[in-house]
């Protein structure tokens, strides 16, 4: 019998894991909208009551499709990144040559933003993001290969304003290349974080005795 319930169970999760990579591919395939639980069942081809039974909210499948997809980012990376930044450039290529997760990505904003169930999850994983980008700035400054004259964290927001912004450049604006417009702005945030912020009272100070 404990056999038989593993068996069961092993299965449940086989046509799970075959849902989120239907979802995945339906996402590729279809703008953010299109997608529903039957376009997955068509994708992952199996019957869209098998989708609706094992996610039996949409929003439930949206996010565990989401953790899926980011967590395959950078397994196919040939060498490591440098650094932070270094990384956040290689993740906005894979970006680039995978437009659907940015759809994604770009489509579960509303969702963190509004007042349901679900968006505090979504809001979650972009703090963990922000954190993770934080860390990894303070193990450059730690490390030899960051400068930075402001928190880290600080740094880490206005670098996540950067990639986001390029990301949705990327969708509603294809002409530009967005990794050009990266190296670009990274310079520019680069030499504002290695100067350090002049106090209010030291600009009077200096306006007084001039």
């Amino acid at each position: 019998m404990e056999h038989d319930h593993d068996a069961a169970l092993e299965g449940e999760q086989s046509l799970a894991e075959r849902i989120v990579r239907g979802a995945i591919r339906a996402y590729r395939l279809h703008p953010f909208d299109s997608v529903d639980a039957n376009v997955v069942a068509e994708t992952a081809g199996i019957p869209v009551d098998t989708v609706q039974r094992l996610f039996p909210t949409w929003d439930a499948l949206l996010l565990v499709t989401y953790d899926r997809w980011t967590q395959l980012r950078g397994t196919r990376r040939t060498k490591p990144p440098k650094c932070t930044i270094d990384h956040l450039r290689m993740t906005l290529a894979e970006d680039v040559a995978d437009p659907g997760l940015v759809r994604v990505l770009a489509g579960v904003i509303t969702i963190a933003a509004a007042d349901t169930g679900f968006a505090e999850l979504f809001r979650k994983r972009f703090e963990e993001y922000a954190e993770q980008l934080s860390t990894g700035l303070q193990h450059d400054v730690d490390g030899g290969s960051e400068r930075l004259a402001i928190p880290a964290y600080q740094a880490a927001t206005q670098l996540l304003a950067v990639y986001e912004g390029l990301q949705i450049q990327m969708l509603v604006r294809p002409h530009i290349d967005v990794l050009v417009e990266f190296d670009r702005a990274v310079r520019t945030l680069r030499k504002g974080w290695r100067e350090r912020e002049v106090p209010a009272w030291d600009l009077d100070e200096a306006v007084l005795t001039s």
